[in-house]
């Protein structure tokens, strides 16, 4: 599941190469957009996410190192997914569209798209309930068959200590092989 995230951000990034900057992109042009990608090929996926940056201002450097040791720390977390012919046949057409959608009362909007062949430049900004407001901003490449992708993450909002935490992630997957 991972790996379809992180190819799903690459592919929204590279399907509005040429978009107006500043003008945001409804759900639905994401998703059209995504039908024009490189279809991923089927098979085994590894990705690994690797935290790069964890900060809460305001929190203990204990209790901030505790949490990021939590979400799989600097050493990264790696999971293993299989891709199916028809999930590739899809390509990222309905991941594009939730993403832009948003699930549980969160709403996202991409903000800027510059790609040039495999290279992606990407900001996406969410609220949701709460007053949460979060932006990532994305930077890497993707492949048919791998990806590796740096996120710089910032959420605030008045249940966190110090007002906003900051996640630094670089995600990589790769093709592994055929589908057990």
């Amino acid at each position: 599941m991972r790996w379809q995230f992180t190819m799903a951000v690459g592919a929204l990034a590279l399907a509005a190469c040429g978009s107006e900057p500043g003008t945001p992109k409804t759900a639905d042009e994401i998703a059209e957009a995504a039908e024009d990608l490189v279809k991923p090929t089927p098979g085994l996926y590894r990705s690994t996410a690797t935290i790069t940056e964890f900060e809460v201002p305001g929190l203990p450097a204990e209790q901030a190192a505790q949490m990021r040791d939590m979400m799989g720390g600097a050493s990264g977390q790696s999971s293993e997914s299989c891709m199916t012919q028809e999930q590739a046949d899809e390509g990222f057409r309905n991941v594009a569209k939730q993403l832009g959608e948003g699930q549980g009362g969160v709403k996202c909007e991409f903000s800027e798209f510059e790609a040039a062949g495999s290279d992606l430049d990407a900001s996406l900004k969410c609220t949701g309930p709460g007053g949460v407001d979060v932006t990532m901003d994305m930077d890497g490449t993707i492949e048919k068959e791998r990806s590796e992708i740096a996120m710089a993450m910032t959420q605030k909002g008045a249940g966190i200590p110090g007002g906003e935490v900051r996640v630094g992630m670089q995600i990589k997957s790769e093709r592994i092989g055929d589908c057990p």
